[in-house]
């Protein structure tokens, strides 16, 4: 039963499970190092703390790990930064996610768990644990999915008005990038693609061409839109539509900040954190405006350092 499975059991079980996302590409090896150690944190908090089992675990015992303070790079105790909390909070709940696909639980203490929002701007970027989320989602639908295609050049750093131009003849796996025609609002540029994004859209490809009519010229047929015609509005429309699809089957509809765009906010924070340069981020999103980009990427100007943004769960639980 459930009810008997210990925490340890669980933890074991859910990381065999992420193996199986970083053999698909869909989890970094870097990540999966880091929510496995995050989830070993929980599993020591909820065990010195009489939780050794998954009845043991209630929505209390998982807001006190959430908010619990770390230990700084310094060494320092101090409280957790919101960016650490929003981590934590997101990596449980990917656990409890997948612990239900496995049929461990049929529970998530951490679902009525609110915390401050995070954005700066109207819009938020997904995180690390809700990509890998949205990654998932787009593989359950038909494939080669039109919506795992959408995804994949959001993530690689395009917008809802440039994803639905895109063609096979934009494609270079072999260099992993995809070439973004630009908008009103953005740059032409080069975004790189990671290992999901090279096997989604090489299979996007090939189910493209298949589907071609002979003769008909390939390099004009679109990937994350179907072939009808349309106006530009029309297609972003229909990129929009497949992204909120995703968005809503992870469960992330009801947040207001959770839009299209928060998909592609990822790819700028992740350059943002990987290189802590806000001109890095700008270039790769292909907006003019750094000030812009900040907002997009939820990075506060003011009050919010590179090395805090990147901070993600790096401290050690007290």
């Amino acid at each position: 039963m459930a009810g008997e499975v210990a925490l340890t059991a669980m933890v074991s079980q859910v990381l065999t499970a992420w193996q199986d996302l970083v053999a698909r590409g869909e989890m970094s090896e870097q990540t999966f190092s880091r929510f496995g150690q995050l989830l070993h944190r929980f599993e020591a908090f909820a065990t010195v703390r009489g939780a050794p089992l998954l009845t043991d675990l209630d929505a209390a015992l998982a807001a006190q790990f959430v908010d619990a303070h770390g230990r700084t790079r310094h060494g320092h105790i101090a409280p957790a930064s919101l960016s650490t909390r929003h981590l934590r909070r997101s990596v449980l709940r990917m656990c409890f996610t997948t612990a239900r696909r496995l049929g461990l639980t049929g529970t998530d203490p951490t679902r009525d768990i609110d915390l401050p929002a995070r954005t700066v701007g109207e819009t938020r970027p997904l995180d690390e644990a809700e990509t890998i989320e949205l990654r998932l989602a787009a593989e359950f639908t038909d494939r080669p999915t039109r919506h795992a295609a959408a995804a994949a050049l959001a993530l690689a750093g395009g917008f809802s008005g440039e994803i639905g131009h895109i063609t096979p003849a934009d494609l270079d796996l072999t260099a992993a990038r995809v070439w973004m025609h630009g908008s009103a609002r953005t740059r032409p540029r080069w975004c790189p693609l990671d290992a999901w994004g090279i096997q989604v859209l090489a299979a996007r490809t090939h189910h493209v061409r298949a589907a071609a009519a002979l003769g008909q010229d390939v390099g004009r047929l679109r990937l994350a839109v179907s072939s009808r015609n349309g106006t530009d509005e029309q297609i972003q429309a229909r990129v929009c539509v497949a992204l909120r699809d995703l968005i809503n089957r992870i469960g992330l509809g009801a947040d207001p900040a959770v839009r299209p765009a928060s998909v592609t906010a990822y790819a700028g924070w992740e350059t943002f954190t990987r290189t802590g340069r806000i001109e890095a981020a700008a270039h790769h999103l292909g907006m003019a405006s750094l000030d812009s980009a900040a907002a997009l990427i939820g990075h506060d100007w003011q009050h919010t350092t590179a090395q805090d943004t990147a901070q993600n769960g790096d401290d050690r639980d007290a």
